[in-house]
């Protein structure tokens, strides 16, 4: 069974300024808080709840149009997939070196930490500053206030081998040359390189307005593919490992409702790939 723990609440809430696409990081962290709160939840993000209750931002009312409930289901279901293979990374590379690229507020370090690696996020700088002020800090987290395509913070990375790259609720927002660019740059600066990414369908780039997050927040989905394999023909040093579509993990939530529309669902939902570098 998952404990819960109590979360001090701070006597002043932070304020927060967000542009729209830094606004998305706020969708998950609802969801991780919501989640965590149930009486069995699937994960306990103990960061998530705390930022929510310490934040000066009225969640309940700048999501009270958020009615797809599926939208949560999907983003606490791509916590419960990437925390797994996250684990299972680290357990079979101890010492090892986790990157999470567009890190938001996520606090994934905490969840799987083995006393042993090395975490860095990344992210834009005014995400990095509030990380810093609402995240307790540790020795082995570095967070590097960078843009994604600016790779410059590769550079910073002392460890190129045995590292663990995470995209998470992150690809959408760039171009296809955008994409191709970041991971054919990790290629040639990593040495050893599992990607953890999640993909969206192209179906749902191209119907992005009945998408939750976009209505919410504004911002604009540029970027999907509808077989991971086409991820290799884009960035051809890279070989599909394995796949994991959000719906079998979100059949949890609503068993019945899933079921009926999964046919549907599966060809259009969300995807967590893995991929290894295979060429040195």
């Amino acid at each position: 069974m998952i404990k819960k723990q109590k979360v001090e609440k701070k006597s002043m809430k932070e304020k927060i300024d967000l542009t729209a696409v830094s606004e998305t990081m706020l969708v998950p962290l609802y969801a991780r808080a919501i989640e965590s709160k149930k009486e069995n939840p699937e994960f306990i993000d103990n960061t998530a709840v705390e930022i929510i209750d310490n934040l000066d931002y009225n969640f309940k009312k700048r999501f009270k149009n958020s009615t797809n409930k599926m939208n949560f289901w999907g983003c606490s279901s791509r916590t419960v997939i990437l925390d797994k293979q996250t684990k299972e990374f680290i357990n079979n590379n101890p010492n090892g070196t986790i990157i999470n690229i567009a890190c938001g507020l996520d606090d994934r370090f905490s969840r799987v930490d083995n006393g042993q690696i090395m975490w860095y996020n990344i992210d834009f700088e005014d995400v990095i500053n509030l990380r810093e002020k609402l995240i307790v800090k540790n020795e082995r987290v570095i967070n590097i206030a960078s843009s994604a395509l600016d790779f410059e913070w590769i550079n910073k990375i002392k460890n190129k081998d045995n590292v663990l790259i995470i995209a998470e609720g992150f690809l959408m927002y760039l171009d296809e040359q955008e994409v191709s660019q970041l991971f054919n740059q990790i290629s040639q600066k990593f040495n050893s390189v599992v990607l953890l990414l999640e993909l969206m369908s192209s179906w749902m780039v191209k119907n992005q307005k009945a998408h939750d997050t976009v209505r919410t927040t504004g911002a604009i989905f540029k970027w999907g593919i509808d077989d991971s394999e086409d991820f290799e023909k884009l960035c051809p040093s890279y070989k599909l490992r394995a796949n994991y579509n959000l719906t079998d993990q979100m059949k949890k939530y609503s068993p019945i409702f899933i079921r009926l529309i999964s046919p549907f669902l599966r060809s259009r939902n969300n995807r967590i790939s893995i991929f290894d570098k295979t060429e040195y």
